[in-house]
């Protein structure tokens, strides 16, 4: 893979060969710290020298409400803009080297709260995050408890397994899973608030907050 200028040594390439780059990696960064308002930092987690998987970080020195309501307004994201928007960014980042890319975590640590992505299939992030942010904007008024605690992790998804009960109660599997491709972004999230002990769990289809048992997996 050709070097280049571009590369930023601030980006750990974790598990590449000291020789190996990725093309055009500054650029994609100084685009999302752009169109995010954010302080970027990328790290790659494969061990392999012929994938990358990329854990994207993004700083944001906004409150939830305030980004959302940036997003409302298409000012956060740049999601309008096909050339610049996140999947097109990264979809460019891809063209110009020869190997497989993939957002395996993208997350967004703001003021009050954090929101963690992680990868179900193959390109399930960037084809779903404008969506997310979608379903975040309509929904924050119902996951917020006593509507002024914010949670202070929003984690997703989340997988409600309907063979395991316990005392009556849902299990629900929180991190990734092997079945992914059946699963979706769309009907459970991880709410963490200061108030609870342990994580409580949000019906995006209902939009309510359920009990439950919270089942953690790989994280």
């Amino acid at each position: 893979m050709p070097s280049n200028q571009d590369n930023s040594k601030e980006y750990s390439l974790v598990g590449f060969d000291k020789f190996m780059q990725i093309e055009g990696l500054n650029s994609f960064a100084k685009n999302l710290e752009k169109h995010f308002f954010s302080k970027v930092i990328i790290r790659n987690i494969s061990t392999l020298p012929t994938e990358i998987n990329l854990v994207i970080e993004l700083t944001c020195n906004l409150e939830l409400n305030e980004l959302l309501n940036h997003f409302k307004q298409q000012i956060w994201g740049n999601f309008a803009s096909k050339k610049h928007s996140f999947s097109n960014e990264l979809k460019q980042l891809k063209d110009i080297n020869d190997i497989s890319i993939e957002v395996e975590e993208l997350s967004v640590f703001l003021q009050d709260t954090s929101i963690v992505i992680t990868s179900i299939y193959s390109q399930s992030i960037p084809e779903h995050l404008e969506s997310i942010f979608s379903n975040l904007e309509n929904s924050s008024l119902h996951f917020m408890k006593r509507e002024t605690e914010v949670p202070f992790e929003i984690y997703l998804p989340v997988y409600e397994d309907n063979d395991i009960t316990y005392e009556n109660e849902s299990v629900i599997e929180v991190g990734t899973s092997n079945a992914a491709p059946a699963k979706d972004y769309f009907s459970y999230w991880g709410m963490y608030f200061h108030s609870e002990e342990d994580a409580i769990v949000y019906d995006l289809k209902n939009q309510i907050l359920i009990d439950g048992t919270v089942q953690m997996l790989n994280r």
